[in-house]
């Protein structure tokens, strides 16, 4: 069965409020009508998750590439170590925040 947090509650008795062919049909039925409020999932904006991701593993790979590249005079530069240390580590991290499932899905 499924749940319905209370932001969907409430924005179900705003659309019954605002929708009357949807108030008729709660009326007829509203274990069937609630039901089928709590199956619809909003549409989730994938692209914005798919830019994070390619603008973070973008990163990862300049990084690395260029610690492949310029292996000589990184070694020369503490500095330079530290922040290339912390831009992947950040990196890293957020990918890893991004694609781990969330437990709210879990069910």
């Amino acid at each position: 069965m499924t749940k319905l947090s209370l932001n969907k509650v409430e924005s179900f008795i705003k659309d019954l409020d605002e929708k009357p062919e949807l108030k008729q049909e709660f009326d007829v039925n509203p274990r069937a009508t609630l039901i089928k409020k709590a199956a619809i999932n909003p549409i989730k904006d994938i692209w914005v998750y798919r830019l994070v991701v390619i603008a973070l593993s973008l990163v990862l790979l300049i990084i690395t590439s260029g610690i492949l590249i310029e292996i000589d005079a990184v070694q020369k530069a503490d500095k330079v170590i530290t922040i290339i240390t912390s831009l992947g580590s950040a990196a890293i991290g957020a990918l890893a925040g991004l694609l781990a499932p969330s437990p709210g899905t879990q069910d």
